[in-house]
């Protein structure tokens, strides 16, 4: 009850925060729109261009990118005191796990991180018997990370998984040696080469996954599904500016990430070798996340596409841009 509680009352007070900024966007004539993402990595690129160049304006939406967990991003959004999130895998593991929540773009198909060890170690082989370090172990990065080294040979139950945090914890974890592997995003994982840990492999060029993305409750599909469309467009133009525009994006990223130009130059490109052209991913990505997902959490039932994703807007707009 006391955890639920402490919940409930960090999401008051970074809502509480925004509220003088939508107030403005009001009087603006906007769509006040709060999208919960979190600041550490390049997964919300996309938003963060669409914010920074006014897209989403040009959408007639004022958005307010909150930083918070996606654990209790997913919570705001079932209350409604968040109307979208940027943490696609983790609203596909709430929609499995029963929430009214749904994923209706993903903009990242291939997973934004990498896999890092401890320098002494030069291959995925060399990890069985050591420890792991995971967000949570529900989270996507700690889903996919365990994929990866079962394709490796690895069996899960040679390794010992120690639950760390976020990106920054697992990174000071791995330089001090608390654990021996762990998977950090861009641009985290560059940060981690210059101070002498190992790229094992970027897992973007391995495994597909519903990585970034918008997820949305359900009751938002019904009510307000041509802000959904909005939404979704703006992203696509986001992109769509980006990868127009190498040079100026470059300059964002080392201005926004505190990086110098030669590490920000690696981490755009590839940031965009994982974007997905049309904002949805296979079925059998789909499938494989929920299969996933039901393995941790060791129940037997059966779960359809259609319970954690819902592609049609994303659909109808990407038609919709091509023709113009």
């Amino acid at each position: 009850m006391m955890q639920r509680w402490h919940r409930k009352l960090f999401i008051a007070v970074i809502l509480a925060i925004a509220l003088g900024q939508f107030r403005t966007l009001y009087a603006q004539g906007l769509e006040r729109v709060r999208v919960g993402y979190s600041v550490g990595g390049m997964i919300p690129f996309p938003l963060i261009v669409a914010k920074e160049k006014r897209i989403f304006e040009q959408e007639g939406l004022g958005v307010e990118l909150i930083n918070i967990r996606p654990g209790l991003a997913v919570t705001a959004l079932v209350s409604g005191d968040l109307q979208y999130t940027a943490f696609a895998g983790t609203t596909v593991n709430a929609a499995v796990q029963g929430l009214p929540v749904k994923v209706v773009m993903v903009y990242n198909d291939r997973p934004l991180f990498s896999l890092m060890s401890r320098p002494q170690f030069r291959s995925l082989k060399d990890l069985r018997g050591k420890v792991l370090g995971v967000a949570s172990l529900t989270s996507g990065e700690s889903i996919l990370s365990r994929r990866l080294l079962r394709q490796a040979g690895i069996d899960e139950r040679e390794l010992t998984l120690r639950v760390i945090g976020n990106t920054p914890e697992r990174l000071a974890a791995l330089r001090t040696g608390v654990v021996d592997a762990t998977t950090l995003t861009l641009p985290a994982d560059f940060q981690a080469e210059k101070v002498g840990l190992r790229r094992l492999v970027f897992v973007g060029d391995v495994l597909e996954s519903v990585s970034g993305g918008i997820g949305v409750s359900e009751n938002w599909i019904r009510e307000r599904p041509e802000q959904i469309r909005k939404m979704i467009k703006a992203v696509f133009k986001a992109m769509a500016y980006a990868k127009d525009r190498r040079q100026e994006m470059i300059s964002l990223v080392m201005s926004r990430w505190k990086l110098e130009r030669d590490i920000a130059d690696k981490v755009f490109d590839l940031t965009v070798r994982t974007w997905s052209e049309q904002g949805v991913v296979p079925d059998s990505s789909v499938l494989l996340s929920i299969q996933e997902n039901l393995a941790i959490s060791r129940e037997q039932k059966e779960v359809p596409i259609s319970q954690v994703v819902d592609f049609r807007l994303a659909r109808q707009v990407f038609r919709e841009l091509m023709k113009k």
